[in-house]
């Protein structure tokens, strides 16, 4: 799964072949660029610790087994020879409604470049394919770039909410709710 990215943006100077491939046990080290930096976890309640860092990444190597109740993806670039952040769906509830959430980590370096806009639709497209009606995003209300990419990914705010983040740390976060409805997205699609 790939897409060439020409111009995202003014930032873009050169193309990024971006792909997302299957989280796999390989990927350690981008949980911790990531979910382990306090850098990248400002609008998360704080980094994740060496454990939480392991047991999540046991949990992503098992969703990516089986796609099915969800799956965790590497974001990489440069023909997938460098992997630069991750992102995935998983299945959540929303006000009673079943659907699925997705979320994505760009690493600092790479941020900026219009990778997460472009991995994300990849993935979008892939769940299109399925019997998935809707996806859901809980970026941090503080998090005007996550904010920014739901709104230009075609995501509409619903509400805003607390969430628990990171789950079963009793930490609440005040999020946006967003909604991608994937029956209108693939009725768009089909008609371009």
């Amino acid at each position: 799964m790939g897409a060439t990215i020409v111009k995202m943006d003014k930032n873009v100077s050169k193309i990024f072949d971006i792909k997302i491939r299957p989280y796999s046990d390989d990927d350690m080290l981008v949980l911790e660029k990531t979910l382990g930096d306090p850098s990248q976890m400002i609008h998360l309640n704080g980094p994740e610790n060496h454990e939480r860092l392991e047991r999540r990444h046991e949990e992503y190597v098992r969703m990516s087994i089986d796609p099915i109740a969800g799956c965790m993806y590497t974001i990489t670039v440069h023909s997938g020879s460098v992997p630069v952040g991750h992102t995935g769906y998983w299945e959540t509830e929303w006000n009673g409604e079943k659907g699925w959430e997705t979320g994505w980590f760009v690493i600092p370096e790479f941020q900026g470049k219009g990778i997460a806009t472009a991995a994300m639709r990849i993935l979008i497209d892939q769940l299109a394919t399925l019997n998935i009606d809707s996806v859901f995003a809980y970026p941090s209300v503080t998090n005007e770039a996550s904010n920014a990419i739901s709104k230009k990914l075609g995501f509409t705010v619903i509400e805003e909410m607390d969430y628990e983040y990171p789950r079963e740390s009793g930490k609440l976060l005040r999020c946006n709710v967003w909604k991608l409805d994937l029956i209108k997205y693939r009725e768009n699609k089909a008609v371009q």
